[in-house]
């Protein structure tokens, strides 16, 4: 089991640079145009931590069902729901310093159409998506902060869904908003979703679960050689073996195992 946790080791150390890289590269696909909201140098660490933040949230619901339907209460303890979910408290503070920082960075820059792409976000016609936004990525996480609420799995698997929303009004907020009010004026645009939209959206959730259940039911979902690795000789909650020596008259040793709980 030694070699699984130095490739898993090998692997992390691998996939660390590789996630930065990915999401700094996609956020410089934003901020080296010319579109007010997207020109700005704080895409690339903003990209990064509100992938992570959404990243742990979308695992830990997905980690929560799958607790639950599997029975691995024994091996995901709350532990480790409380450890993912100071992480998320941590990644969501980074990322509503990001919001308040591009809210500076407009001001400050002086730009009237930078200024007005960000008043525009929470006080134009899609200020829903962006207060809806704020109040998911940036207020409700800070729930955590209780130690009650952040070791509760009803509360986590209800608040890992509100991350995941508000995720998703991020995208909705960066797409949109940007879009419809350029710099152009007579190019200002309404933006309705067709039925295309709603279409490829459905799509995306069938193709990802359809991929999941079909992993939960082929595969082990959790990697037997980091369970091996940690697993102790006898359980807390299993019996106590006691082993008993008699002597036969015949001089045969004979083992009797003999059962009682650990708190007897």
């Amino acid at each position: 089991w030694a070699r699984y946790e130095s490739m898993s080791l090998i692997l992390a150390g691998l996939s660390t640079p590789l996630v930065l890289s990915v999401h700094t590269i996609v956020s410089m696909d934003f901020a080296t145009s010319v579109i007010p909201g997207w020109h700005t140098t704080i895409f690339p660490p903003y990209f990064v931590a509100g992938a992570i933040f959404s990243g742990f949230a979308m695992v830990l619901t997905l980690m929560l069902v799958t607790r639950e339907v599997f029975h691995l209460q024994d091996y995901i303890t709350i532990e480790h729901v409380d450890s993912m979910n100071k992480i998320i408290m941590l990644t969501g503070s980074i990322v509503g310093v990001a919001y308040i920082t591009e809210l500076f960075m407009a001001w400050y820059s002086g730009v009237p159409g930078e200024q007005y792409a960000f008043i525009n976000r929470f006080s134009g016609p899609f200020a829903w998506a962006y207060w809806s936004m704020m109040l998911c990525n940036v207020i409700s996480p800070q729930l955590f902060w209780f130690a009650k609420i952040r070791r509760s799995i009803a509360a986590t698997f209800i608040l890992s869904i509100v991350v995941n929303i508000g995720m998703w009004f991020e995208r909705f907020v960066i797409i949109v908003t940007s879009l419809h009010r350029d710099w152009i004026p007579s190019s200002w645009v309404g933006f309705t979703p067709t039925l295309y939209d709603v279409l490829d959206y459905l799509f995306s959730f069938g193709i990802f679960f359809t991929a999941f259940f079909l992993f939960a039911k082929f595969l082990p979902v959790i990697n037997m050689a980091e369970v091996k690795a940690i697993l102790k000789s006898s359980s807390e909650r299993l019996p106590v073996k006691e082993v008993r020596e008699e002597k036969l008259a015949g001089g045969v040793d004979l083992v009797t195992p003999n059962y009682k709980k650990e708190n007897e």
